[in-house]
């Protein structure tokens, strides 16, 4: 059991029970390890506030019976689909001094589970000798029984389902009804909006708070976009609320919340983990969603600091005394991880993988360091030896290293068309930047605008520009990208994804080739560029945009394009989804060198046909294209 044993001797109470459920571990752990839904449903008081104590313990206040009550709470200990612990000091007047409790999960043949509870108490009078028995040794443990069992039947079905309420909610339905038919207006499928309805009318109080819009597209089975889509529109017709939490890239909770963009500041600070750290648009900045107030009111208190399902992607947390070794056996499925201790600098990375790598590895903890015998280890049951080879106890952690797929983060929804049409005015505070690790830019030209104008006139000319620009935003909004500018004729547009940029490219390219736009009179040819890495968001004139190297190279890899291709850099091509884009395309691929207007350094572009050169006169690629020169680009005063 991973209680703490050295105290096992104060302790004089010791209970325990036990219950069958009829369901796999894996459907239960999600469920029973959510301990502040568990807490809520026996009767525990919630908490008001907490303020950090020394190694890692959190010092809890809140009110029980109506009188203030404040205990010291100690970092839960878990060993993924197998047991989670933790153990309580409480303050006087509390008749209880100390109380540890654990659950332990164990496989049963038949799908089936047997959990163990156990309970160990040290009273700190004799009313806490009694109370302890009665009050926790019968009640409690009964209702944890039933809450147990309540939660294990919902577990045995086949699909993920919203938790009931614990207490009914209450709901203006006459509200939710006008909302769901302005929703409809947007063109939002019906079922996807009776899902979304559904869900705000019967879950529980905490799933209907802090949503994540990709974790309801999958507990429904809807596509991803579509569904966060969805939910920036019903903003705007007073369904929910959008906020930004901000993460720490630790513990991964967030200890700032705001409603707007401008409201969020670079550096942060976690008082869990006592870090200070740099927010980040794409990973410590989350678009999350609430229940308007005025559709439902639902309470957003907490009742648990930190159980297991607080930070799902720590897969074990141990508390190692000094001098001394544990092993933990866990079932991995592929991933990156990541082995750590919050109270040493040092890491240590491993790889899970599906082939036939050892299932063993050894790690040991020095004060500045984590030594680790190899990076890789094959997926199921593995076994991981802990050495802390220091003076000092330590809190192990063993977590997924990779953010969680089902995180919404700021650098992808702001690059969504819909923000920019639904959020026109969200931007960043003036003067404040924030580090993007990687987005993807689009830079387009018209080629031979100037003479488009002096052929056709500049009424036709300026309409037929208009549809070019109408044809861009309809095709770069549905590979999920964003227009951030347009100046003159050329756009600027952003994609979270580098795959999604290369087939809006692709798509781009096929419709002034072969489409419609190609058969107006004159023709349209467009010129296209992409390059992706790492940007800055900034406030350029009350809007989102950015600013960097990134940007600057995108835009002159565009001056390369002769028009009717697509020029990529090596961070594009060398991208393995895009890989496999160009792949099932059969485009046309030719590899060239040259040097970027304004930069020294030589790159390695790669030009793209969809279709065969359109004038053989502009094929060569010796004979220099022609040179867009606008100025304005985000990168104060290069041109494009």
């Amino acid at each position: 059991m991973i209680a703490k044993a050295a105290r096992m001797g104060s302790y004089t109470i010791h209970l325990h029970s036990s219950i069958i459920l009829d369901a796999p571990v894996e459907r239960l752990w999600p469920i029973l390890s959510d301990t502040d839904r568990t807490n809520r449903m026996i009767g525990l008081p919630a908490f008001e506030r907490t303020r950090p104590d020394r190694n890692f313990v959190q010092i809890v206040y809140g009110h029980f019976l109506g009188a203030p009550v404040s205990w010291r709470e100690h970092p839960f200990e878990w060993i993924f689909e197998q047991q989670f612990a933790v153990e309580r000091e409480f303050a006087p007047p509390l008749p209880v001094e100390r109380l540890q409790t654990a659950t332990r999960f164990l496989p049963l043949p038949g799908n089936r589970t047997k959990i163990d509870v156990e309970v160990h108490i040290a009273p700190r009078n004799v009313v806490g000798n009694i109370g302890g028995r009665l009050i926790i040794g019968q009640r409690m443990l009964r209702q944890l029984r039933q809450a147990y069992r309540k939660l294990g039947r919902l577990a045995t079905t086949s699909v993920q389902v919203s938790l009931p309420p614990v207490r009914p909610p209450r709901v203006d339905r006459h509200r939710l009804r006008i909302a769901a038919a302005r929703l409809q207006t947007f063109g939002i499928r019906e079922a996807l909006i009776n899902r979304l309805i559904d869900h705000l009318v019967s879950a529980d109080d905490p799933q209907v708070l802090k949503m994540r819009a990709f974790a309801l597209a999958d507990m429904w089975g809807e596509p991803r976009m579509e569904t966060l889509r969805m939910c920036l529109y019903a903003t705007r017709v007073g369904l929910l609320d959008l906020e930004w939490d901000v993460l720490c890239p630790s513990c991964r909770g967030p200890n700032q919340r705001v409603n707007r963009l401008n409201d969020l500041e670079r550096d942060a600070y976690c008082p869990s983990c006592d870090v200070r750290y740099q927010a980040s648009f794409d990973e410590s900045i989350e678009a999350r969603f609430n229940v308007h107030p005025s559709i439902r009111d639902a309470a957003d208190v907490p009742y648990c600091i930190g159980g297991p399902a607080n930070t799902p992607h720590i897969v074990a947390q141990l508390a190692l005394p000094a001098q001394s070794q544990r092993e933990v056996r866990l079932r991995l499925t592929p991933d990156r991880y990541r082995l750590r201790s919050r109270q040493m600098t040092g890491r240590a990375l491993f790889e899970v993988v599906e082939s036939g790598a050892p299932q063993e590895l050894h790690v040991a903890f020095g004060n500045d360091s984590a030594v680790i015998d190899r990076s890789l280890i094959g997926a199921g049951e593995v076994a991981i030896f802990i050495d802390n080879v220091t003076d000092t106890p330590a809190l192990i952690v063993i977590e997924r290293s990779e953010w969680s797929a089902q995180a919404t983060s700021a650098a992808l929804v702001t690059s969504l068309s819909e923000f920019r049409q639904l959020f026109s005015s969200e931007a960043l505070s003036p003067g404040t930047s924030l580090a993007i690790r990687s987005l993807t830019f689009l830079f387009s030209d018209l080629k031979g605008s100037t003479a488009l104008y002096e052929e056709i006139g500049d009424s036709p000319a300026y309409a037929r520009v208009r549809d070019h620009f109408a044809l861009m935003s309809a095709l770069i909004s549905a590979h999920n990208g964003t227009i951030v500018k347009t100046i003159g004729d050329a756009v600027m547009a952003v994609f979270a994804s580098t795959e999604a940029a290369v087939a809006a490219a692709i798509e781009i390219q096929r419709e002034f080739t072969l489409g419609e736009i190609a058969r107006g009179n004159p023709a349209l040819r467009v010129k296209l560029g992409l390059h992706s890495g790492p940007c800055i968001a900034v406030n350029a004139n009350n809007l989102l945009d950015y600013f960097g190297s990134t940007v600057n190279i995108a835009a002159r890899v565009q001056s390369e394009s002769v028009g009717g291709d697509i020029v990529l850099t090596d961070s594009v091509t060398n991208d393995p989804s895009v890989q496999s884009l160009l792949e099932r395309e059969r485009v046309r691929r030719e590899p060239f060198e040259c040097e970027l207007r304004g930069l020294s350094q030589r790159f390695r572009l790669t030009r793209i046909w969809v279709t065969p050169p359109i004038d053989a006169a502009v094929a060569p690629l010796t004979e220099p294209p022609a040179r867009a020169t606008i100025q304005g680009v985000t990168g104060r005063g290069a041109a494009w």
